[in-house]
């Protein structure tokens, strides 16, 4: 809630005539992640999403699609990182979807336990994207894209995904899966050049060597110069 407010992401204003209203709801999830070092850490967290299955066509949202990282190019970065021995890091971006103006007039209801006891009645004019809003996704990709661009990197076809800089013969990876990056360089001065630059862009969590992405555990053994992929948590929490 308070990256809701922080973001200005709604305004409280008068039902209007005509126009559906539609609901949040709060989703609370226990994130078993690694920290810098390694170690297991539980993260609590509590996210309001947008009921987007209930959005009309042409009414509430238009555009929805955008691009997201291929995991063939995953996979080939990877082995790339590998052959060359080079870093490999992860962040991401704290509460993305916030960042992003949307055109379209949607209302929501104020959400569970933070219905305003002055104004009751009103309801919420979003101002910013929300999880869970169809066209989210849409609107975030263009000013991420515009960014990374603005840094020098290009983009490589066929995936819209994987940025590119050359710089002295070495050649610099940023791999973006919506909110999730990672990022390739041959040295940690490379790397935190790149964390310094995405982090004027957007509040970013700096989560040091790449160990989990997307469910995919990465196990990386340097004396052997291999890379291993596993999704062993992730398959047992599906069964």
């Amino acid at each position: 809630m308070d990256s809701i407010r922080k973001y200005k992401t709604r305004r409280l204003t008068d039902r209007q005539v005509g126009r559906r209203v539609l609901r949040g709801k709060w989703f609370f999830m226990v994130k078993d992640e690694l920290d810098k070092v390694g170690n297991n850490t539980t993260r609590y967290k509590a996210r309001l999403r947008f009921i987007g299955n209930r959005q009309i066509t042409g009414l509430d949202f238009n555009e929805t699609c955008a691009p997201v990282a291929k995991f063939t190019t995953f996979r080939c970065i990877l082995a790339m990182t590998a052959a060359n021995e080079a870093k490999l890091h992860q962040m991401d971006v704290k509460t993305a979807f916030l960042n992003c103006n949307i055109d379209e007039k949607v209302y929501m209801e104020q959400p569970e336990r933070y219905v305003d006891p002055t104004y009751p009645h009103k309801v919420c004019r979003l101002l910013q994207a929300l999880y869970g809003l169809k066209q989210a996704p849409k609107t975030w990709y263009p000013k991420l894209d515009a960014f990374v661009k603005s840094q020098g990197f290009d983009n490589i076809d066929p995936d819209a995904c994987l940025h590119l800089q050359m710089n002295d013969s070495e050649i610099i990876i940023v791999l973006v899966y919506v909110e999730d990056f990672l990022l390739v360089g041959s040295s940690m001065e490379t790397i935190n050049k790149i964390k310094k630059a995405l982090r004027k862009r957007s509040e970013m969590k700096d989560l040091g060597d790449a160990k989990v992405i997307l469910g995919i555990e990465i196990s990386r053994d340097k004396t052997l110069g291999t890379i291993k992929l596993s999704q062993g948590k992730y398959a047992a929490q599906m069964l």
